[in-house]
């Protein structure tokens, strides 16, 4: 396709983030077997193969591509809010991540453990922890962080006690024992120095789990106990979470049967 590499330089210049670019320039090869044209959007929205999620994003790939060429092939401006939401993506149970942060914590890097604590207390992606700096630690002590999400759009993102001990305690007596720690700003320091790699940690995280956690998948742990737990109404999680409708934000949240029972035969949700 013509201009497929000046679409990846548009994107990059967007502030999103590798994997990001990733999943649109992907798309972008599939839609050129389509055809990309005004009915390109029409022939996705009526396709009946592939789940309503593949087909958001196409449209979502439809239209920023559309953007970079000053053309409007995605007619309907709303059409990722109108999409009815998906299923949520399978989850865990609190006690199998506790387990996991267990085995994590005694016979893995403390850096990799604090990785772990942070992404499931705080809801943040894997991109958005990788990429803290030092500075960005600033409000540490009064239990916030200053995050770069998707869009380059900067949020505050509030931080329990849990994950400031354990922040605390990395920062202090772990790494430093990074050979490159002294002159990199990343807060956690791979042992080149560099920012790491998304996929070390997804490996990390897969063999520890025995392949039952991912670091997206903490995400939804939190969102979910957030919820269930009421710690968390919804606008306050889609602030901590950085999306920007509660939409999307509800597909994060997996509330259980137990839990819904729990709650309808409290005092509270009970007339008779």
């Amino acid at each position: 396709m013509n201009n497929i590499n000046g679409f990846q330089s548009y994107l990059t210049n967007q502030g999103l983030s590798p994997n990001t670019i990733k999943n649109y320039m992907s798309d972008l090869r599939l839609l050129s077997q389509l055809g990309i044209n005004s009915d390109t959007a029409s022939v996705l929205k009526s396709a009946n193969n592939r789940s309503t999620s593949t087909i958001n994003r196409m449209l979502s790939t439809l239209r920023r591509y559309g953007e970079y060429k000053g053309i409007d092939l995605v007619k309907d401006a709303d059409f990722i809010k109108s999409q009815p939401v998906t299923s949520a993506p399978d989850t865990v149970s609190k006690l199998q991540v506790m387990s996991f942060l267990k085995e994590l914590k005694k016979y893995n890097s403390y850096r990799n453990y604090c990785i772990a604590v942070v992404i499931v207390n705080t809801g943040l992606r894997i991109s958005e922890c990788l990429n803290l700096r030092l500075s960005d630690l600033g409000e540490l002590d009064r239990g916030e962080i200053s995050i770069i999400g998707k869009g380059n759009k900067q949020r505050f993102v509030s931080l329990n006690e849990s994950v400031i001990e354990v922040l605390k305690y990395y920062l202090k007596h772990e790494r430093i024992k990074f050979k490159y720690a002294s002159v990199s700003d990343y807060v956690f320091v791979s042992k080149k120095g560099c920012k790491l790699d998304p996929s070390t940690i997804q490996k990390i995280f897969k063999y520890w789990s025995v392949g039952s956690i991912h670091p997206h998948m903490l995400r939804h742990v939190f969102a979910t106990n957030a919820c269930e737990s009421g710690l968390l109404n919804l606008r306050q999680l889609q602030e901590q979470l950085g999306h920007s409708n509660l939409t999307t934000v509800q597909k994060y949240t997996h509330p259980s049967r137990k839990a819904m029972r729990e709650a309808l035969n409290s005092k509270e949700g009970s007339f008779r």
